[in-house]
């Protein structure tokens, strides 16, 4: 029986992950989870695909407190409720996204960072800031697969691939031959998974060193050809808010052909 092998959240889109042994998913999502994002200088979206430094910098969100949390690789922390500024909105995967710029030292630390004007943005709604659908699955196994095509020469782990739940027990692409159908995951959540996820250059980067290390969509290329981009996991929406924690069954409970 497939399960949840492990849980990840960024509160800032395109920071680093980080691991969690529980959370509670809305009809937008994860509450914590790509609740800010970032843009440059001219207003547009800031990613890894730009700044792959930005995969050491960790964010912590509590919701309930509206209380921000960053770390920095020089040791460098952040912390404060969050103080919102004037109005944007940010281009994201083709839909605007309104928001608010979030005040304070963020934006100068971030700068500095990448080298270059950065502001911190709030949007003005939970699930807003994902890319295409709010929750993405992949599979260890689909990971395991992958490593093997480099003939030894190079072992992947899930953060480089940012799912929100890595599964364990499954066969390799299981998930895709879901695509279509509802999962239970735990007892409470019901996904309708809708589409598969395309895969960019973020998954060059190491998640640890924020360095480009491997190209991961060519290799992705090679067995697994597409048009757009190559595949590698898919996406949810969700049809029954609930609680996921590590350890939880995932199970097919309507399959694709009777949608």
């Amino acid at each position: 029986m497939p399960r949840i092998r492990a849980i990840y959240t960024a509160a800032v889109k395109s920071l680093a992950l980080q691991e969690r042994v529980s959370v509670s998913v809305g009809p937008s999502g994860i509450a914590e989870d790509r609740r800010f994002h970032l843009i440059d200088g001219g207003g547009r979206l800031l990613t890894q695909r730009q700044r792959p430094q930005l995969a050491r910098v960790s964010s912590v969100y509590d919701v309930e407190n509206d209380h921000l949390t960053m770390t920095f690789p020089d040791g460098l922390e952040l912390s404060g409720r969050v103080e919102l500024g004037g109005s944007v909105r940010t281009p994201v995967w083709g839909r605007p996204v309104p928001g608010q710029v979030v005040v304070g030292d963020w934006g100068d630390a971030l700068s500095s960072l990448c080298r270059g004007p950065v502001r911190l943005v709030k949007p003005d709604d939970v699930g807003l800031s994902f890319d295409e659908y709010p929750i993405s699955l992949l599979s260890q196994a689909s990971i395991d697969l992958l490593s093997q095509k480099t003939g030894g020469t190079k072992e992947f782990e899930g953060r480089r691939f940012r799912p929100n739940f890595l599964l364990e027990g499954c066969s390799p692409h299981e998930e895709d031959f879901w695509l279509g159908g509802v999962v239970a995951i735990g007892p409470e959540l019901r996904l309708r998974l809708v589409a598969p996820d395309p895969r960019c250059a973020i998954t060059t980067v190491d998640p640890d060193a924020g360095q480009r290390d491997f190209d991961t969509p060519r290799l992705l290329l090679t067995y697994r050809p597409a048009a757009r981009a190559p595949y590698f996991g898919v996406y949810g929406v969700v049809e029954t808010p609930g609680v996921v924690s590590v350890g939880d069954e995932v199970e097919v409970v309507v399959p694709p052909q009777h949608r």
